[in-house]
């Protein structure tokens, strides 16, 4: 038995149906942003549902011009011997500070890809202040008091300001950015405004996303001007169609509790689930409240490598099955080779086609991973 991450591929098209629903509500187009979900394996089944996709950087954006449509690129900062490569992968490159703008612009303009320019709104609802991109001294995005000149080499504007954002969050983003271009700075550049990219971090597979307020924030944004309006979302497209699929190696039994060890870990695995602290939802067993309380700990070393605390039906026995959900966003992208544990196979699942493994690592990779002449 080996460890999986399953994609079941028949959520994933509904969720991308559910989404696309909001985005055409909305009046808005939809890209899919990559870091979360890199797996090209994927692809026919999102591309009937999005315009394009966005990438964080060189090696996403050749991941994603895959699919065939849009490639929006934006990070931090772009070195000068990545900036051509970038050219030849995108559709749309983004900077984060005036002076990338200044400094790579001119070249990207001149090879006909749209440029865009990152705004800090200032805007912050996100519960934690490590993932809120507008935290106190963030270094994601120009503030509307930095902007200095008339933009000309500027096509349009990046806005990513939520984590974890529902519709009155997202709502309230969108009419602080309104508030923001209707200032002095922005009159000269919003005649001739392309786009607008609100960013990602929405509840996108939320039905009642697309509230009336929120409808009404995006339409009055676009009487600023004649550009076109997009989001995109990542987390919220991908998170319900993963699980971890895991197996009990050892049951440690205590008076109070039941020890149950797994063939994954957190750590590696499921990064979020420590950085954030989350509960993950355990899909199989079948759990009871009346059930012994039962920890479920991981493979390595590291003592908070623990999932948590469940009750289960019937106890844990060696070789079970434990399957974690709503992890289909993130988990794979993240993994690591920390104790050296083996990472999951990535599964894909269907009805039409069954179950097939896309994506399978062994000792090879980890030697390759860091063999000091690789």
């Amino acid at each position: 038995m080996k460890p999986q991450y399953r994609i079941d591929l028949d959520s994933l098209a509904k969720t991308a149906e559910v989404a696309r629903a909001n985005a055409d509500k909305l009046g808005v187009r939809l890209l899919m942003a990559l870091k979360g979900f890199p797996l090209p394996a994927a692809f026919p089944t999102l591309a009937p549902y999005v315009e394009g996709v966005t990438a964080s950087g060189l090696f996403e954006s050749r991941l994603g011009k895959l699919m065939g449509k849009e490639v929006h690129v934006h990070a931090p900062a772009y070195a000068d011997d990545e900036i051509d490569d970038l050219c030849e992968t995108c559709t749309h490159i983004v900077f984060n500070s005036l002076g990338q703008l200044c400094k790579f612009g001119p070249t990207v303009k001149a090879k006909g890809l749209s440029v865009g320019l990152r705004l800090n709104p200032g805007f912050s609802s996100a519960d934690c202040l490590k993932y809120d991109p507008c935290c106190p001294d963030s270094r994601f995005g120009v503030m509307a008091d930095e902007i200095e000149g008339d933009l000309d080499l500027v096509d349009g504007l990046h806005v990513h300001a939520l984590c974890e954002g529902y519709s009155d969050d997202f709502a309230g983003m969108v009419e602080k950015l309104s508030s923001l271009l209707g200032a002095t700075v922005f009159r000269p550049l919003l005649p001739r405004l392309k786009w607008i990219n609100l960013g990602g971090g929405e509840v996108i597979n939320d039905p009642g996303f697309a509230t009336p307020r929120a409808v009404a924030a995006v339409k009055a944004l676009k009487t600023l001007g004649s550009f076109d309006v997009m989001i995109e979302p990542s987390e919220y497209m991908v998170r319900y169609s993963g699980s971890l699929v895991a197996h009990v190696l050892d049951v440690i039994r205590r008076q109070d509790n039941d020890v149950a060890i797994l063939d994954v870990s957190a750590s590696c695995h499921a990064t979020d689930l420590l950085l954030f602290n989350m509960r993950a939802d355990v899909l199989l067993p079948a759990q009871s409240d009346d059930g012994r309380k039962t920890i479920l700990g991981c493979v390595s070393c590291l003592a908070g490598d623990v999932i948590g605390e469940y009750r289960f039906a019937k106890p844990l026995e060696i070789g079970d099955t434990v399957v974690l959900g709503g992890l289909g966003c993130y988990s794979f992208a993240q993994q690591s080779w920390f104790n050296g544990i083996r990472h999951p196979d990535v599964v894909l699942v269907s009805k039409a086609d069954g179950e097939r493994t896309v994506l399978s690592w062994d000792y090879n990779d980890y030697l390759r991973e860091f063999h000091s002449g690789k």
